[in-house]
């Protein structure tokens, strides 16, 4: 996983100079060979005497000999300089920190280059995956559709099966023209019997709704004389 980059690269607070405080090490200057470092390029005695060059105070400073202090041109000249390397250390301390930053971008957007990397690589096989899957169901539909046309196509009297209704009906008119016949004069014959038989059948059920509405009438009727016969009964006795 790629961490996000740390605090410490962010910019650095606004520059101003620092007082200058420290003593000059005399003997420790005097034990440079100035010539010696710069015809050995020697950057290290450099780095180990910058901050005491760049940071120490000459006011104060005497000869040992006369008690006189330091030329003001002089002095002025190294003050410039001082200020001249302290700026120059901030430039370098600030670019070294927005390379810091910068390479941490950079590590970022490799880790998300390598992320996406991977999910478009998942995304690729997930596709190619779905894509197979649809032409297998594709090629699944297209055998059933086949099959069920087929089926409906089917010849009756054999096993052959037929693309469509046309081919069938030419099957059975070329080799079961004759079976086709007492097929249909069997189908014929049944249907007309199912007729025949429908046909009774609604005329016994005719028969039995006006039996039915015959009794009905003569039941009313004779309900309708029983107040009669009881009048008369008591009439009667």
């Amino acid at each position: 996983a790629c961490a996000p980059p740390s605090a410490a690269s962010g910019p650095l607070p606004f520059f101003q100079f620092r007082p200058r405080l420290e003593s000059v090490d005399w003997r420790r200057l005097s034990a440079i060979d100035v010539d010696k470092v710069a015809g050995a390029v020697d950057v290290l005695t450099l780095q180990e005497n910058i901050m005491n060059i760049t940071f120490c105070k000459l006011e104060d400073e005497k000869c040992p000999h006369c008690q006189s202090g330091v030329d003001p041109v002089l002095l002025k000249l190294i003050r410039l300089a001082q200020f001249t390397i302290e700026y120059l250390l901030h430039s370098q301390e600030f670019l070294t920190s927005q390379l810091h930053t910068l390479e941490e971008r950079l590590r970022l957007s490799h880790c998300d280059g390598e992320q996406s990397k991977k999910l478009l690589t998942k995304q690729a096989g997930e596709i190619k995956t779905l894509k197979e899957e649809c032409k297998r169901r594709k090629k699944m539909i297209s055998t059933q559709q086949l099959m069920i046309e087929a089926k409906a196509n089917q010849c009756h009297f054999c096993d052959k099966a037929f693309m469509n209704q046309a081919f069938l009906q030419s099957h059975i008119q070329r080799r079961h023209a004759e079976e086709n016949s007492r097929f249909e004069y069997q189908k014929n014959a049944q249907t007309e019997k199912l007729r025949s038989e429908i046909v009774v059948l609604k005329e016994e059920l005719q028969l039995t709704r006006s039996e039915l509405e015959a009794a009905h009438h003569a039941s009313a009727v004779r309900f309708s004389k029983v107040p009669g016969r009881i009048l008369w009964y008591f009439n009667y006795n």
